[in-house]
């Protein structure tokens, strides 16, 4: 099979353009925002900053759920003392974990702060602060479980004086 010089210039540009992109994928949690446009001869382009005079389009970076065993570990030292350790979710509206977690939270009567991780700048923030990779992320004192696990959960709870 032969091909033109434009061809193949068509397809490395396609090629790095591809790398491009995977980089910034990656890239992505550190950096606060990605961009998209295209030049005047259609090339798509992304960056982490806005191009001048161009219509570039903020590009949103998807958040997973959790999938598979929850895991539990635990931050600094935990707080000394009889109080009761705060809890913390850090999550979505369309989880279906977070939702479950939010349920459970709820009936069994114990007060929870929610971050909502796509819609709250704090949310996004305390994501970023805590490398999150899924939701939902649960803080109880300085105990954090990845995931929701019923049981992990309540063992977390009582841990933490719930």
């Amino acid at each position: 099979m032969i091909r033109s010089k434009a061809s193949s210039r068509v397809l490395a540009l396609a090629a790095w353009l591809g790398l491009l992109w995977a980089a910034a994928l990656v890239a992505l949690p550190a950096s606060s925002q990605l961009y998209r446009w295209t030049d005047d001869k259609g090339i798509i382009h992304y960056s982490d900053k806005a191009p001048d005079k161009r219509d570039a389009k903020a590009v949103e970076a998807k958040i997973n759920s959790y999938s598979g065993p929850a895991t539990v570990s635990v931050r600094g030292t935990p707080a000394a003392g009889n109080a009761k350790a705060p809890v913390k979710m850090l999550a979505t509206s369309w989880c279906g974990y977070c939702r479950k977690a939010r349920a459970y939270l709820n009936s069994r009567g114990i007060p929870f702060e929610e971050l909502d991780v796509e819609k709250s700048a704090q949310g996004k923030q305390e994501y970023r602060a805590l490398k999150g990779r899924g939701v939902p992320i649960i803080l109880v004192g300085s105990q954090r479980m990845n995931g929701y696990d019923q049981g992990r959960l309540e063992a977390m709870l009582s841990a933490g004086g719930h």
